[in-house]
């Protein structure tokens, strides 16, 4: 058996340089150890570690170990468990070191078991404190039902006084407001999944909202309490009904007005989260032609790079991620804006395609600003490794070719796009379906602009509304107009 493999070794091999320095101080202390002996275990895996070793087996790792001792399984079983055991015991440790909440909300458990009346009295005034403090999160909340239940169940064990049913009352407000915020919040969850077609039988959550009947008199007193929980149910809630009925767009202004309220005292996670729920939005209003939603979608872009967010919380750009947040500045025409995203944020970009999404961004962005030649020099030496990049720099070349009226340049750039889609079966239908449609109505502009055919151009914009197109529908359109505008 390769010993490398084993829990012991992985767990200690996420562990940095002072956590190693730290961890070797416990397993020294006699309350932890029981006074056994670890010093020569740990410096044997740290030494395998440092020689990055690939092969090791159970049998030599014990020699080392135990070099005038015969082999036994279960002895070395037993110190690898009790060294497994007290890497926890450390992690455990660390994380209330740097989580003051979690370190007081066990504190005050402490003092309710050892009936420490007056100990447990003010733990729990200090740790009722530092938990309001923190950010608005589930989190802050279910901490703040752990510690209320333990005070309500404290009080009861003395004389019953005014004060327990006022915090009665505190603690049911808001365990109430969070069930609702999380029962918006699936609910938002369930939706996304029903449009992947994945349906449950029974939902309970969904059996739930179906009922529900929130009145205006109490979204009005939820939304303009002092209470931040009352407000986020709200605001939830706005979010949900935004995907339930996404006509209704009233929903997204007044959930998006809580948020701007609420942000700054939102923890950073759930901002981000929240952040998702609108960007998803704008970009669904956007692609079913809600230009409004076009500026809307900018300024969620723009805000989140303003509070250092990337996608997930990360340093790094999904190529689709960046793609959207170019498209959305050009589409807006903040030319300025878009050029510094491309020169800041494209080092992020995945390492196998940066040089093809860079070149890409910047012939998009040449293009919308007519500079058509520097547009075709950015795709120069493009490789187009994957199916996207290819058909994107084809479908930009083409519209560069009509511009500048390269049509032979044009005619071949068709036959290369419709041989890819033959060739390429990792090609997704829809997106197939899209590119040969785009080529279909190309194909018809082409002749009109030509004078090859003398197709009626009002038919030609039928056939537009007919088919689905996602790949360049403004500027076909626009192509269309200008030739009726030119009649």
């Amino acid at each position: 058996m390769n010993i490398l493999n084993s829990k012991l070794f992985l767990l200690i091999d996420s562990f940095s340089d002072h956590d190693i320095k730290e961890f070797k101080k416990l397993i020294t202390s006699n309350f932890f150890s029981n006074g056994r002996k670890y010093k020569g275990l740990i410096n044997l895996i740290l030494k395998i570690k440092k020689k990055k070793m690939k092969e090791y087996t159970s049998d030599q790792f014990y020699s080392d170990l135990f070099p005038d001792k015969k082999f036994s399984v279960q002895t070395l079983d037993n110190r690898m468990s009790e060294l497994f055991k007290l890497a926890e015991e450390y992690l455990i440790i660390k994380t209330l070191r740097e989580n003051k909440a979690e370190r007081n909300k066990i504190l005050l458990l402490a003092f309710y078991n050892q009936k420490s009346s007056r100990f447990f009295e003010k733990q729990y005034s200090r740790t009722k404190k530092l938990i309001t403090s923190e950010p608005e999160s589930d989190n802050k909340y279910f901490s703040l039902s752990f510690i209320d239940r333990l005070n309500i169940s404290y009080s009861n064990e003395k004389v019953i006084s005014e004060n327990t049913y006022t915090n009665y009352y505190e603690h049911s407000q808001y365990i109430t407001a969070l069930f609702l915020k999380n029962l918006f919040d699936f609910g938002f969850e369930f939706i996304q999944q029903e449009q992947t077609n994945r349906t449950f039988d029974f939902n309970i959550v969904n059996e739930f909202l179906k009922s529900l009947e929130i009145s205006p008199s109490i979204i009005n007193k939820l939304q303009s309490s002092d209470r931040s929980i009352f407000k986020i149910v709200i605001m939830e809630f706005y979010f949900y009904k935004m995907f339930k009925t996404p006509e209704e767009i009233d929903n997204y202004f007044e959930g998006r007005k809580l948020f701007v309220e609420l942000s700054d005292s939102l923890d950073e996670n759930y901002k981000i989260s929240l952040y998702k729920k609108l960007t998803n939005y704008c970009i669904l209003r956007q692609n079913q032609g809600i230009k409004k939603f076009q500026k809307e979608l900018f300024d969620l872009y723009n805000e989140q790079l303003k509070l250092g967010h990337f996608p997930e919380n990360k340093k790094a750009f999904p190529s689709t991620t960046f793609r959207n947040y170019v498209l959305i500045g050009i589409i807006v025409k903040r030319i300025k804006w878009t050029e510094d995203f491309i020169k800041k944020y494209s080092e992020y970009l995945p390492e196998d395609n940066r040089d093809d999404e860079i070149k890409l961004s910047y012939s998009k962005l040449f293009f919308s600003s007519k500079h058509y030649k520097k547009s075709l020099e950015c795709l120069t030496s493009f490789k187009g490794q994957n199916y996207m990049h290819y058909c994107d720099a084809s479908i930009l070349k083409l519209c560069t070719y009509y511009e500048t009226e390269k049509f032979e340049e044009a005619f071949s750039e068709m036959d290369k796009l419709k041989h890819y889609l033959r060739n390429h079966s990792e090609v997704p239908e829809i997106h197939r379906e899209y590119f040969l449609n785009f080529l279909k109505i190309y194909l018809l502009l082409i002749k009109i602009k030509t004078g090859v055919n003398n197709k009626d151009l009002t038919e030609l914009e039928n056939q537009i509304n007919k088919k689905k197109l996602r790949s360049r529908e403004h500027w076909l359109r626009e192509k269309i107009s200008e030739l009726k505008n030119s009649e």
